[in-house]
């Protein structure tokens, strides 16, 4: 591992960071079976990472035995990788000036977020909706979820017995998340909808796996995508 001139880390530190990010903490076993290497060499590359203050360590005990050394990504590591919430922040500041009287009134807190969620949604669909390229499904979503991903709209592709699936951090379903009235999945599914151009799905919230806010199904053969992206593993 190495870090280049912008200061990002990169190699198996790099992939071990990966896994932290999307897990709530995993051991050094778990790290081993993932990147498919020795337990000592997997040590080896969090030590550095511990004297760097990247990753954190606890001990849990779970019955007989000695404990299990659980190990999980720090604020100082999470700052590794890229945030792109001013671009979207700005967006959502920009929707809420523009809010007319209206519009505003009678509406509770959810009900507003609700509208400027749309109204912000509908704006990123003028705008990439003409950018999205490509002939196939897989191009279309590679391309769309790179055009979103600088918006701050986080999303992962996993393809699992053939199903395509996006698993998303996505912020429409942030702001959803826990305020009356506030749609923030169905947004999200609308928007990947209408940028891919087939019909897109939201997961139930008990088959969406735990680092993840979202899941949709894409409703299109993914058999393009079985040998282009590994399928996802995640720790329950």
């Amino acid at each position: 591992m190495t870090r280049n001139g912008t200061g990002r880390i990169e190699g198996t530190r790099e992939q071990i960071l990966n896994i932290l990010r999307r897990s709530e903490g995993a051991s050094v076993d778990d790290l081993a079976n993932e990147l498919g290497l020795a337990g000592a060499t997997v040590r080896r590359h969090l030590d550095v990472l511990l004297r760097d203050n990247y990753v954190s360590v606890t001990q849990v005990r779970g019955g007989t035995g000695r404990p299990r050394h659980i190990f999980s990504l720090t604020e100082q590591g999470g700052e590794l990788f890229p945030h792109h919430y001013v671009r979207i922040t700005h967006r959502l500041l920009e929707e809420i000036v523009a809010l007319t009287p209206d519009e505003t009134t009678g509406r509770n807190g959810g009900e507003l977020a609700e509208l400027v969620v749309g109204k912000m949604c509908e704006r990123l669909l003028q705008e990439y909706g003409p950018r999205v390229s490509g002939d196939t499904i897989e191009a279309r979503v590679t391309s769309a979820l790179t055009l979103l991903e600088d918006e701050g709209l986080d999303f992962e592709v996993d393809v699992t017995d053939g199903e395509l699936r996006l698993l998303g951090r996505g912020l429409c379903a942030r702001i959803g998340h826990g305020s009356p009235g506030a749609d923030g999945v169905d947004h999200d599914r609308e928007l990947l909808e209408r940028l891919l151009g087939v019909r897109v799905t939201a997961l139930p919230a008990g088959e969406v796996p735990h680092e993840f806010l979202c899941a949709f199904r894409v409703h299109e053969p993914a058999s393009s995508f079985v040998d282009a992206v590994p399928t996802a593993e995640y720790h329950s």
